[in-house]
């Protein structure tokens, strides 16, 4: 079965009142424009009701600071994407888009609209019943993938400022494995694209069997997802990923990984998450081999992002074990 998961920005810090920065997936994130409060340490608790979802109990959040000359903010997402996801939080002001962004609003309360390129929220007069103006996220897309967006903001009602909070993310999706066509090829789908893997292969867990990526070694974690089995052994056999379609970059999430993993040298990989026995020296990706205990079930586990100069379809890579054994199995899941 498919998997989606959100995954957020990590707030670091408000450089001044017209930039913040932050990382999302190993990128740099920034929102330049008149800045408000940020919190930094997930002490935001406004994405925490059922306006959001997922809804999150505590997050990092910038405020936007909206009025009425209609300030200008632009996101810089660290590298081209396809899509992005906005949290708008407390939000009593209009938001413009450039008109060639397709919005769709994924929450909201009553007062949260989203009209073609605009999206709007009611100003409230808070009391202990309506603490905030309204709450919702959204989906943005453009025609073509874009590394940063621009857009106004202005107070939906006649006052002199309105502080928006804004928290940033993307919806990680993950192949939904539907086969094991044999010891070399595994088929699933992703997007609505055929994904294969090719090359030695052990178990396959189809129907969101596998629970190893549930833990804090991945961000986001996946509680249960499907996952196939690469046979690492020795003689450093080749595995093949086909995306079915060309692709900016790839998320591997790697369970259970005793083996060194080899991608082709103009690869760029980026450690996203991890324990203390999982690292990434340039195109190499390596596990730590456990004698297995009731303490200690699993080797290394970590996820990684895969670069390339220009888009790719498919990528080769080879596998052995980083201890001297007979096999070991490296359980694989891709998302993007």
């Amino acid at each position: 079965m498919a998997t989606e998961q959100h995954a957020f920005v990590d707030w670091t810090s408000r450089d001044s009142d017209q930039k913040a920065t932050g990382t999302l997936d190993g990128r740099t994130v920034t929102v330049t424009g008149p800045l408000g409060e940020a919190d930094l340490n997930e002490q935001y608790t406004g994405f925490g009701t059922p306006a959001f979802n997922p809804s999150l109990p505590t997050s990092d959040a910038i405020e936007l600071a909206s009025n009425p000359t209609n300030p200008e903010f632009t996101v810089d997402f660290g590298a081209e994407v396809l899509d992005a996801v906005f949290y708008l939080g407390s939000i009593g002001s209009i938001l413009t888009f450039p008109v060639d962004t397709i919005v769709t609003q994924l929450s909201g309360d009553s007062g949260f609209t989203v009209t073609n390129n605009v999206v709007q929220g009611v100003a409230k007069n808070r009391t202990a019943t309506t603490p905030s103006d309204s709450n919702g996220s959204i989906r943005l897309r453009r025609s073509t993938p874009f590394r940063s967006i621009t857009f106004n903001l202005k107070p939906s009602a006649p006052i002199e400022k309105d502080g928006v909070m804004l928290q940033i993310g993307r919806i990680e999706k993950f192949v939904d494995w539907t086969s094991r066509d044999s010891d070399q090829k595994a088929t699933g789908t992703l997007d609505g694209r055929t994904v294969t893997v090719t090359g030695p292969l052990g178990e396959a867990d189809l129907n969101e069997q596998y629970t190893g990526f549930g833990t804090p070694a991945f961000n986001p974690s996946l509680p249960t997802s499907d996952a196939i089995e690469l046979a690492s052994n020795p003689t450093n056999p080749e595995f093949t990923v086909d995306f079915g379609a060309e692709v900016l970059d790839a998320v591997f999430y790697l369970g259970s990984i005793g083996s060194i993993l080899t991608f082709p040298v103009d690869t760029i990989v980026t450690q996203l998450s991890g324990d203390s026995g999982f690292t990434v020296t340039n195109n190499v990706v390596q596990g730590v081999a456990k004698n297995r205990t009731a303490t200690t079930p699993s080797d290394s586990n970590g996820s990684i992002r895969l670069r390339r100069s220009t888009p790719f379809r498919s990528i080769t890579f080879n596998l052995k074990p980083s201890a001297p054994i007979e096999k070991d199995g490296v359980m694989l899941q891709i998302g993007s």
